[in-house]
């Protein structure tokens, strides 16, 4: 039978043996948690939190944009009347003139010359003075008188009543009035009566440029025309119209080099007036297709990769794990060129956290770009806001302001082109749902995960190192 002692050293062995495999378990799984955890969130999960499907994007955007109507414009443009009062200066001028701008702002210069019989009495100036004889307008006005003007056999019987009336019916003048067809249109009209007998009008009419203008009632409409007396008066004032339209944009992650990823943009625009394609109306909104090319560890444009005529510079989206306090050059398309959106304040947007950040820009330069209709240079202007889910960097709704303007040297300026979009309430449904999945992989496989294995990995790891030390101390206890 084995000695007590033996038995116990032999057991005390065992236990050693034991102890020395569990420290050496836990230490291998503590380091195996804590390099998983280190390598999952700052290797793998990097890669995977953009991977293409990530940036696959479907947005509709609606609203208006502010075009200068052209239609109104080469009108004008095809009056040569009206192209030579522009191409003279004297339009101007003309309006200058408090008697001559009251009368071609007068509406009833328009039924003036829409009725032949009423444009005739300007012929002879003669004829029209005795409406400016109240006697002769009261008679005039009696229904008796215009109804044995209309049939003389009752003139008889009207001169026998009423002498006087008799007598102003054989004056030429009024005969000659009589005889132009024009009364009752100008008894009807008070306005065109006041107009008639105006003494303004025989300046007027003894302008060129007026006289050219009666001469052309086509001429004369546009000159009535409020824009049209805004170009005359100044020639960078152009009219302009707003037009509802829809943006159907899509871009789809087509491959991935390494960190570059290659995407497809396509873009149409359909005018809601007629639901026709935007590109009829002006080619610049025609439909395109772009190759982008974006660096899928921040989202920024890989500017040398893409064709010179479509390259983008800036963000293309914020990065993920978005930092308030960074500003980020974003690509806006009305400018051509990246500007800096700021962090202004946090928000919800469908119930999602979002950060709200915003590009508002006055005056900036298009490289030098000037208006083909003025020569002045073109400056840019936007207030574009965008709400940014945090984590993922993707935004999930967004206002878009932006205008193109001619700039005079005095600072004023006339709108070229303009627009005022936001995503429509289904694209913004739609990227709220996915985006919070998104977040969610995020946080909980990004976050979470390695740092919950981290923390464990290292938690083992020490306690295997405290079981070891403890039994390389045992026997120096004993």
């Amino acid at each position: 039978m084995p000695p007590s002692g033996f038995l116990t050293e032999k057991r005390t062995h065992a236990m050693s043996s034991q102890s020395t495999t569990t420290v050496w378990i836990t230490g291998i799984i503590g380091v195996i948690l804590l390099g998983f955890g280190i390598i999952w969130g700052q290797v793998i999960f990097e890669r995977f939190e953009v991977v293409p499907d990530d940036l696959n994007r479907v947005v509709d955007l609606e609203g208006t944009y502010t075009l200068v109507d052209t239609s109104f414009t080469d009108r004008l443009l095809a009056n040569s009347t009206v192209a030579g009062l522009a191409a003279s200066g004297s339009g101007g001028d003309l309006l200058s003139d408090p008697a001559i701008s009251g009368l071609l702002a007068n509406p009833a210069l328009g039924d003036l010359v829409s009725n032949p019989a009423i444009l005739g009495l300007l012929a002879d100036p003669s004829v029209l003075a005795p409406l400016a004889d109240p006697t002769v307008l009261a008679a005039l006005s009696d229904p008796a008188v215009l109804a044995a003007v209309a049939d003389p056999t009752l003139l008889p019987a009207l001169i026998a009543a009423n002498p006087a009336v008799g007598a102003l019916l054989t004056d030429p003048a009024v005969s000659s009035l009589l005889a132009s067809g024009a009364v009752s249109s100008l008894l009807a009209n008070p306005d065109l009566l006041t107009l008639i007998t105006d003494p303004a009008l025989g300046a007027a009419l003894a302008n060129p440029v007026v006289s050219a203008l009666l001469a052309d009632p086509d001429a004369l409409a546009l000159v009535l025309d409020p824009r049209t007396q805004r170009i005359l008066a100044n020639p960078a004032d152009l009219p302009t119209v707003d037009i509802p339209v829809i943006i159907h944009r899509v871009r789809v992650a087509d491959r991935a080099d390494g960190d570059v990823l290659y995407l497809t943009e396509t873009v149409t625009t359909t005018n809601l007036v007629d639901g026709s394609d935007m590109g009829l109306l002006d080619p610049r909104f025609g439909p395109s297709e772009t190759t982008l090319v974006v660096d899928r560890s921040d989202k920024t444009y890989v500017t040398e990769l893409m064709d010179p005529a479509s390259a983008r510079a800036g963000h293309w989206g914020l990065p993920f794990h978005t930092d308030k306090g960074t500003a980020y050059p974003s690509w806006i398309s009305f400018a051509g060129q990246p500007l800096d959106a700021t962090y202004d304040h946090t928000t919800e947007t469908n119930g999602l956290q979002t950060y709200a950040y915003i590009v508002d820009d006055v005056d900036v330069s298009l490289g030098g770009a000037t208006d083909p209709a003025t020569g002045l240079p073109l400056v840019f202007e936007t207030v574009t806001v965008a709400f940014i889910e945090p984590e993922t960097g993707a935004g999930v709704d967004a206002t878009v302001k932006d205008t193109i303007s001619a700039q005079a040297p005095d600072g004023s300026k006339y709108v070229r082109i303009a627009n005022d979009l936001k995503y429509s309430d289904a694209s913004v449904a739609d990227l709220v749902d996915e985006i919070d999945g998104k977040k969610n992989l995020i946080v909980w496989f990004g976050s979470w995960l390695p740092l919950g294995s981290s923390i464990i990995g290292a938690a083992l790891l020490l306690i295997a190192i405290g079981i070891f030390l403890r039994i390389q101390t045992r026997p120096s206890e004993g």
